[in-house]
């Protein structure tokens, strides 16, 4: 199986830790253990827009099905 990896794959690889530490709890968490409400209220949701519907049309779609008070877009989605 080996003989099928390209060279950088055959790499023997280490982690380096330059310093272990641990973030308080009152700056936020890990994003693994957000809840599923600080997921949709804080996070990005990523939209392949089709043709047709404008980049506004798309904010308030997202705000109706996710049942949120703000979204809103970073650019152009054209």
């Amino acid at each position: 199986m080996a003989d099928n990896l390209l060279p950088f794959e055959k790499v023997t690889r280490k982690i380096l830790v330059k310093k272990e530490a641990k973030t308080d709890e009152k700056y936020g968490c890990r994003p693994e253990d957000r809840n599923t409400e600080d997921v949709i209220n804080y996070g990005i949701v990523n939209i392949d827009k089709p043709k047709g519907p404008t980049s506004h049309q798309i904010s308030d779609f997202v705000q109706k099905i996710l049942g949120i008070t703000k979204a809103g877009h970073s650019g152009t989605l054209e």
